[in-house]
């Protein structure tokens, strides 16, 4: 991208926000002389440079971050281990420049480089230089550049680089762009209907989404006069041999009688090189209006925002006078009775429009509204501007509606990304009306005093099984003893009350929460003889009932069926599905078709709610239905100034003792989710065609790279003896692979399962069961040279160390000849009907 295309992009922002936010002189009414704006985005920007085009737009944090987990680009290094950035000043004056390159994980410092050759011209930067001969090829490292300012701050610029002939990332990205341009030219766009899907998948009921499979019409923006008004970011998401994933990030307008509207447009791309021609794999494009109060939005008692996704953020006070709501990037409130529309928190306005402050990687979250419009809010994510700049962390807000102003409460720092910081968030944030706050952080609840500033930890080191809370965040409930599945007791809070009242499990029983149907407790309750575990070492959980319960104690419903067993639910609205088996003859369990519970409690919505409607030029429109006729001539428009005050609010939660390893799965929005057993990360991240990683960085799992043949070689095949059975062999075998001689067989013999044997001889690894994961995804491992044990429900145990198109290579020690091929899909079913039990290990 040009600077002339850079320079067009902050015209536009700074033209449109301003329209978007000129504002009523009635506005600020009750501030005092104790008041101040925030103060204006202050960093740089800075773009890596591949093959001539700016791509990977970096924003600065202010203080050295922990960025293994810091996952928004990757940069290919160029020939020679070349690099080039090109930074946009913003007028900030530069004192020097210099960067490191780390191992992924951040323990190892490999270079360390003040650069002198950097050129200024005007308001902009260039500088190439070449990483030293120090890195290995198709290994990613941490790059941080350093940006010394005039004011003495250090500015860091985090993002990963990676060596190597096989990325084609420059045909990726023209690809991409070309498939971009096209779009908005529907004569040139015949040529990309080769890469759609069209398909029923498809919505082509609203411009908010398309994707792959939406119609040629829809991604070709119907008849909507849409004009872009500057160059596209894109933003090199994840880089293989094989595959990569890409973002564009660009803004559109359109005109609509007088009004000019304005939209946020992103869009994923997730594409597969081959020497003959480029696939699509994947296609999506948002669009989400902008809003601006002043434009003609109010009709009758409905307030229009435009094409957007309905899953808009909105809390009402008790009375429906009031009520708040989150859209693209700012909080609103609005005052039913007074006419007041005020905007209360956002970090781009009339005088701050680039692409600094327009920057998404935060979100607002609204906590509690009165009826007078005080509203406490959560600003959670990176600070584009004011006190926090370039720092990651959880700001809590008051606003009061009588002043009309917002007064910060606390912030909480935080070292990891956005992302992940998002999907801790979204489990729990909670702030009662003693004001105290509940927040979940690696797997802590945390319960702060917004006034003391003081904290305690309510529970440390739950995994995703040992707890749930309800929709509304009031109510908590986390296995007290034991861990997920040996657990005698449960413990209910209700973070309002603080109240917390134990469930037992009941004698020979064990408990575990399945989830909450509105403010009442679902859980499930296992006869302790019944919990096994299968040859591999995984355990079985069969639940013989299932209760719900309120917080007072009262069991509402009991489901319970002779003979079958509970292994699972999922709760959509009043209907709970069970996920059940049966106990085979043998002890083993077999799926058998889901049962269902449902309530009668509807969740009531409130007097002004978020609707959609079909309008004949914009397809689907998403709207807030107000209790009461709004008169657009009648509004007021405001915009609170901050209150200042004297020292710190700052408090620093410290993490308790992580109690073992977090699975992250990423996707094409970031963070999917976090686990702590692999096979479920794996099995998410299959499902959106994702990567999984560990908290260091390192990869677990990756989606589509992976060779067409692969064999490992260096094991051959051994046969079972009187003294040592297939487990013993298969297991000696990988230890032996691995430069480990054990005669695992006295182990077994021991009461040992093959997980825990290999968990203590490869202290060094991450070894994971994937039992319920694919051998499509387990192959991955293999193709890494990395051998999978699979145990079969007789016991006995195959390695698979070899596939190509048509057949996988096992290793099976009970056969006349142990190392053969066997047809993939027979394998498929084998291992499918033996429960897909297979156990392997990255390094």
């Amino acid at each position: 991208m040009t600077k002339k295309n850079i320079m067009k992009g902050c015209v536009f922002f700074a033209t449109f926000l301003t329209s978007l936010f000129v504002i009523s002189a009635v506005m600020n009414q009750g501030n005092t002389d104790m008041t101040v704006e925030m103060s204006p985005a202050s960093f740089p920007l800075v773009y890596m440079v591949v093959d001539g085009e700016r791509v990977n737009c970096l924003h600065g944090f202010v203080e050295s971050m922990d960025g293994s987990n810091l996952r928004d680009t990757i940069t290919p290094l160029g020939e020679g281990r070349s690099l080039a950035f090109s930074m946009d000043k913003y007028g900030a004056a530069v004192r020097g420049i210099s960067f490191e390159v780390r191992s992924i994980d951040g323990t190892r410092l490999v270079e360390d480089t003040q650069l002198y050759n950097y050129v200024e011209s005007g308001d902009t930067v260039t500088c190439s230089f070449t990483i030293k001969d120090l890195i290995e090829d198709y290994e990613e490292y941490k790059f941080i550049l350093l940006v010394e300012l005039e004011d003495g701050r250090t500015v860091r610029y985090y993002t990963r680089v990676i060596q190597g002939e096989e990325y084609h990332a420059a045909e990726l990205a023209d690809f991409v762009r070309d498939f971009h341009e096209k779009t908005f030219d529907r004569e040139a766009a015949q040529s990309i209907t080769k890469y759609l899907e069209s398909n029923s998948d498809g919505d082509n009921t609203t411009y908010a989404r398309v994707n792959i499979h939406s119609s040629f019409q829809q991604i070709t923006w119907g008849n909507l006069p849409v004009k872009r008004l500057a160059e596209p970011v894109l933003n090199i998401r994840e880089l293989g041999t094989q595959t990569a994933s890409l973002k564009m990030s660009y803004a559109v307008s359109m005109q609509a009688g007088e009004d000019t509207k304005y939209y946020r447009i992103e869009e994923y791309y997730r594409v597969r090189y081959t020497q003959e021609r480029i696939y699509l794999l994947d296609y999506e494009r948002t669009m989400h209006q902008f809003l601006n109060p002043k434009d003609s939005i109010y009709n009758n008692n409905k307030i229009e925002l435009g094409i957007t996704e309905p899953d808009i953020a909105i809390m009402e006070s008790d009375g429906g006078n009031v009520f708040a709501f989150v859209n693209e990037d700012k909080l609103y409130a609005y005052n039913v009775t007074e006419h007041k529309f005020a905007q209360l928190y956002g970090f781009y306005d009339e005088n701050n429009a680039d692409y600094r402050t327009i920057y998404n990687a935060h979100d607002i979250k609204i906590l509690n509204i009165d009826e007078t419009g005080n509203i406490e809010f959560m600003v959670y994510g990176y600070m584009n501007r004011g006190r926090h700049e370039g720092r990651i962390g959880v700001q809590i807000f008051r606003y009061s509606g009588l002043l009309n102003t917002i007064e910060e409460e606390i912030f909480i720092p935080y070292q990891d990304s956005y992302d992940i910081l998002k999907k801790e968030v979204e489990q729990l944030s909670y702030v009662n009306k003693r004001g105290i706050l509940y927040l979940m952080l690696n797997g802590c609840i945390y319960e702060v005093n917004l006034e003391s500033k003081q904290y305690d930890i309510v529970v440390s080191g739950l995994t995703e099984r040992e707890f749930r809370v309800s929709n509304s965040g009031r109510m908590l409930a986390w296995q007290a003893d034991g861990e997920a599945d040996n657990s005698a007791t449960l413990r209910l809070m209700n973070l309002n009350s603080g109240k917390i009242t134990d469930v037992p499990a009941g004698n020979d029983r064990y408990i575990a929460p399945l989830g909450f149907m509105g403010e009442d407790l679902i859980y499930g309750v296992a006869v302790r003889a019944d919990v096994v575990k299968d040859k591999s070492g995984r355990v079985i959980f069969p639940m013989e009932q299932v209760r719900i319960q309120n917080e007072n104690g009262e069991i509402q419903k009991t489901y319970r069926k002779e003979g079958i067993y509970i292994v699972g639910c999922s709760i959509e609205e009043n209907q709970i599905t069970l996920e059940r088996v049966v106990r085979n003859e043998d002890g083993s369990y077999s799926q058998t078709e889901d049962g269902q519970i449902t309530t009668n409690d509807i969740q009531e919505s409130g007097s002004n709610r978020v609707e959609t409607a079909v309008t004949q030029n914009y397809e689907k429109i998403v709207q807030i239905a107000v209790k009461s006729s709004v008169n657009a001539g009648s509004i007021k428009v405001q915009t609170p100034r901050e209150v200042l005050f004297e020292g710190g609010r700052e408090i620093l939660l410290q993490p308790a003792e992580e109690t073992g390893s977090r699975f992250y799965v990423y996707g094409k929005n970031g963070v999917e989710g976090i686990y702590t057993e692999a096979a479920n990360a794996i099995n998410h991240a299959n499902e959106i065609s994702g990567v999984v990683t560990l908290s260091d960085g390192s990869y677990v799992w990756v989606k589509g790279n992976r060779s067409q043949k692969n064999q490992i070689m260096k094991i051959q095949g051994t046969q079972i003896t009187d003294e040592k059975n297939s487990r013993a062999v298969c297991l000696d075998t990988i230890l032996k692979y691995e430069g480990v001689l054990r005669n695992t067989e006295l182990w077994l013999n021991r009461g040992e399962t093959p997980l825990s044997i290999l968990q203590q001889q490869l202290p060094d690894a991450e070894v994971m069961d994937l039992s319920g994961c694919t051998l499509d995804s387990v192959l991955y491992y293999v193709n890494r040279d990395i051998p999978v044990l699979s145990i079969q429900e007789d016991g006995s145990a195959v390695l698979i160390i070899g596939f190509n198109e048509l057949n996988t290579v096992l290793m099976d020690p009970s056969a006349e000849n142990p190392v053969y091929k066997k047809g993939m899909n027979d394998s498929a079913e084998w291992f499918a009907e033996n429960g897909n039990s297979f156990i392997t290990y990255v390094r």
